[in-house]
């Protein structure tokens, strides 16, 4: 795998899950990226984080996150783009929630470990922006 380009982004963001009676939008801020996905198993949702005491008492939620989104967009050919950023990031201890779009992939790292997670992955021959 080639080294990859990723932005740091810098707005809060949270991670919940909703429950299936629930219909709850959070959105607003700046987010770089915002949604929801649903299973049979329920709806999870990422929201800005400064928007997480408005979620309600029955919604679990984490945070706050800190996003790094691989620079797109990624043909859908190419393969082992998580693995070349998640092994370092795992190795050095930093849980990850990860998100998929139609052109890149995204990374939520938690934002106390954001930094060291740009560092982590400089270190593997990736390159890592503030954005």
């Amino acid at each position: 795998m080639t080294a990859l380009n990723l932005w740091l982004h810098d707005e809060l963001l949270a991670v919940g899950v909703v429950p299936a009676h629930a219909n709850l939008a959070l959105t607003g801020g700046n987010a770089p990226i915002h949604g929801s996905l649903t299973t049979s198993a329920g709806r999870t949702i990422v929201f800005p984080h400064s928007l997480a005491a408005e979620a309600g008492r029955d919604v679990r939620v984490e945070g706050p996150f800190r996003a790094l989104e691989v620079q797109g967009p990624l043909d859908f050919a190419l393969t082992g783009i998580l693995a070349a950023l998640l092994v370092p990031l795992a190795d050095a201890g930093i849980s990850v929630f990860t998100l998929s779009t139609f052109d890149t992939d995204w990374i939520l790292v938690p934002a106390d470990a954001a930094e060291k997670a740009a560092d982590v992955l400089t270190a593997a021959g990736h390159t890592v922006e503030a954005r």
